[in-house]
């Protein structure tokens, strides 16, 4: 079976992240009766990311020409549909920016299923020219605590890793060459270049930033946190739903960073006390299967 997974997004890494998560949760099997291995393919499409993350076979960097891509004659004939065509998926999952795929869809012999975190209501309008079509999709996931239009399933969030599969206490420590006595404080980031900066200036001195920018950044961070005392991010999907999925949320302060949505402002608003009892990228996997 081929999955493809899509997202026009590039602010940030944290559509390539959920891409990776879903991979990650496709390769435990969905933790309990789900896929086996070795019995699908999952490639990832996407622009080009200036992160290290992208820079692997399973990642395909595609041009994401707007405008072309909202043009019902010109978008069959681009550089995406030609990728998508080649791959031919059976099950295309595509990341909240449905627009681009307005006039590639459907694919033959091929389901989609929107996934959609939090999104603004007029996000399901879409510009004149690729107008909203919920009929496009076999599923729309709503993938935070917020009705979605069309939606029909709800899945957790999904999390790059599990508490199973954090690293043993000490190994952070130990990888930045600190005592047990030094008061961790640690700064991640996976947005816009400068803002790991902001955030480290907030957090004071000693503090040690992780940003996902960086060549040789630890990936996933969320493994090692468990030895920090002190974190402070953005309040992204990935970086909120990890603290609260691995148990680091109570120790991490989270800072509301400027975006064209106001979905981190929503975030700290509507789910600080929404508690996570599995990782949507295993039940996503078993949905699969």
């Amino acid at each position: 079976m081929r999955v493809a997974y899509f997202t026009a997004g590039t602010q940030g890494a944290g559509h390539l992240v959920r891409g990776l998560a879903i991979q990650r949760g496709l390769n435990r099997g969905g933790r309990a009766g789900g896929v086996a291995r070795g019995a699908l393919d999952y490639r990832m499409f996407g622009p080009a990311l200036p992160f290290s993350l992208a820079a692997q076979p399973g990642y395909v960097a595609v041009p994401i020409d707007q405008a072309e891509l909202r043009d019902r004659t010109r978008a069959p004939l681009s550089v995406l549909a030609r990728a998508l065509h080649d791959y031919a998926p059976e099950l295309l999952l595509v990341d909240c920016y449905w627009a681009p795929l307005r006039h590639l869809l459907p694919l033959r012999g091929c389901e989609a299923w929107l996934l959609a975190r939090w999104l603004p209501p007029r996000w399901f309008g879409g510009p004149p020219e690729a107008r909203w079509a919920p009929g496009q999709f076999q599923r729309v996931l709503a993938l935070e605590p917020f009705p979605i239009p069309g939606e029909t399933d709800r899945l957790p969030p999904i999390v790059i890793c599990n508490p199973d599969e954090a690293r043993p206490p000490g190994s952070l420590r130990a990888r930045l060459g600190l005592s047990p006595e030094r008061k961790l404080r640690v700064v991640t980031h996976a947005g816009v270049p400068g803002e790991a900066a902001q955030l480290a200036r907030a957090s004071g001195a000693d503090t040690f930033v992780f940003d996902l920018h960086q060549a040789d950044a630890l990936f996933p961070l969320a493994e090692w946190l468990g030895d920090a005392d002190e974190i402070s991010s953005a309040a992204g999907y990935n970086s909120f739903w990890e603290a609260r999925w691995m148990g680091t949320a109570s120790r991490t302060r989270f800072t509301v960073l400027e975006r064209q949505q106001p979905e981190q402002a929503w975030r700290l608003a509507a789910c600080a006390n929404t508690t996570m009892t599995e990782n949507g990228a295993d039940v996503l996997a078993r949905m699969i299967a």
